[in-house]
């Protein structure tokens, strides 16, 4: 594409007046307006456009910078529908009804508070959503906690915890999916090492609920709602080892190292066979399934939430999102805004990680605290420090996971974040009651933290690699 001439370099206080505009529409519109994250960034375009215009470009060419960047979110796009086709073919295949049901069978009352986080942790991996298990495990758990005479505070901390476990470390959830899409890595690298960081704050979980819950070990357990549940899901599904077949195939595969569309589809066909084969559905329902999401009518409301979900039409907005956030991101990027934006927090970081990661973290908690959405933190904190986290030569997995362990988990410690609000309206807790016993919410971070001190699993690019990035760099500015 050839350059005009005429075109200006902004200022960084035209670059920041730009960015602040996007930010303050996009946050007033989503915390005063309750509007979509996608509707607000869509709408930035005009905002965007007419700045870059002032500099010189034209509409086409701004265009073209939108779409060429925009691209890139294709092989991420595909990834989210597929999985909102695995979901409902799971359920239809009676998989997630079986790890539910699994999960609710191991509460017992001496480790009732290590069972909650167990059991909220296991429907969060298997749905991919947070608000669905505070809404459906999580209101059960609540219920025999309060039979129990245990702290409100303290049983919401444990589920809460389960919850948004699953929501970062689940390839089903959308916010997983979307950290990885805006750091252009793959969602399989991307989980696998946020497991450096969730893993040990996990056990560390795991063992300060079983010590804090012997206290009130002697306490008697009301199983009826428990009990309603699994009755709901052993009445509609088959559960059992043969429901769990998609789950071990999709594992199988993706050790393997096959690639990450074709696993999760594949899972997909697996579950539609056992759904047509066991469940006795028919295979027309379950492709349909695939579009508009599973759904069911078992009478009871809370089952009813955790298996109405799932289809593609259910990814189609964290799809455009992730288009519309390339499409923004690109053009900020081609016409200097980024780079202007971005020069004095480089100066100033210098050549320490520890500044860069630092920085990182009050960027992604800011954005947070000031958006009430973790969504917008995302993509947020994705695009602002993505360059760099290049110029440092770390790859892009170590930028998301920071984002996931800040952005994902950093909601409900925000008293007014909308995480924490869904989390106070869901379970009847006030915020300040369970802050304190989200756990997981405060290690993860530390730990994070301390590895990009470190540098303790903060990859690298390889020189080879580095001289490919180098190549692929210079063939895209010339195409510009």
């Amino acid at each position: 594409m050839k350059m005009n001439t005429e075109r200006k370099i902004p200022s960084f206080r035209y670059s920041l007046l730009v960015m602040l505009a996007i930010i303050a529409l996009t946050s007033v519109g989503i915390v005063v307006f309750n509007a979509s994250i996608t509707t607000m960034f869509l709408l930035s375009w005009l905002i965007v456009v007419p700045a870059a215009m002032k500099l010189g470009y034209t509409n086409d060419e701004i265009e073209a910078f939108g779409f060429e960047v925009g691209k890139d979110a294709f092989q991420s796009n595909l990834i989210i529908l597929s999985v909102g086709v695995l979901i409902a073919a799971w359920i239809a295949a009676g998989t997630i009804p079986t790890v539910v049901y699994s999960g609710l069978t191991i509460i017992t009352p001496k480790y009732f508070l290590l069972t909650t986080l167990i059991v909220c942790s296991l429907t969060s991996v298997a749905t991919g959503t947070s608000w669905g298990t505070l809404g459906t495990s999580g209101i059960a758990m609540m219920s025999i906690g309060t039979s129990m005479g245990i702290p409100l505070g303290l049983t919401a901390g444990a589920v809460i915890s389960g919850a948004f476990f699953g929501d970062k470390m689940s390839p089903l959830s959308d916010s997983t999916n979307l950290a990885a899409a805006v750091c252009k890595t793959d969602v399989i690298t991307h989980m696998k090492h946020m497991f450096y960081t969730t893993g040990p704050a996990y056990v560390i979980c795991v063992v300060l609920y079983t010590v804090i819950g012997f206290k009130y070990s002697n306490n008697t357990i009301d199983y009826v709602q428990i009990n309603q549940i699994k009755d709901v899901l052993n009445s509609n599904f088959h559960i059992g080892l043969v429901a769990m077949i998609p789950i071990i195939f999709l594992l199988l595969l993706l050790l393997l190292q096959k690639p990450p569309i074709i696993s999760i589809l594949s899972s997909a066909i697996m579950g539609l066979i056992i759904a047509v084969f066991q469940e006795g559905e028919k295979i027309g329902d379950v492709l349909n399934y695939m579009l508009s999401g599973f759904t069911i009518d078992t009478g009871f409301v809370y089952a009813d939430k955790l298996l109405n979900r799932g289809g593609i039409m259910s990814m189609a907005e964290t799809v455009l999102l992730v288009f519309v956030v390339f499409v923004i991101a690109g053009i900020l990027q081609k016409t200097g805004f980024l780079e202007v934006l971005l020069q004095p927090l480089i100066n100033k970081i210098g050549k320490s990680r520890t500044k860069l990661v630092g920085s990182t973290f009050i960027v992604s908690y800011f954005a947070n605290a000031f958006s009430s959405s973790m969504m917008f933190t995302s993509v947020f904190v994705g695009t602002l420090m993505s360059p760099i986290y290049k110029e440092f030569k770390l790859k892009p997995q170590n930028l998301s996971r920071i984002i996931e362990d800040t952005a994902t988990l950093g909601g409900p410690l925000i008293p007014w974040n909308s995480n924490a609000v869904f989390c106070a309206q869901t379970l009847g807790v006030s915020p300040l009651k369970f802050i304190p016993y989200c756990f997981l919410s405060w290690i993860t971070p530390i730990i994070s933290f301390i590895y990009g001190v470190t540098g303790f699993t903060m990859l690298t690019y390889t020189d080879n690699e580095i001289e490919e990035l180098e190549i692929f760099d210079t063939i895209q500015k010339r195409v510009d």
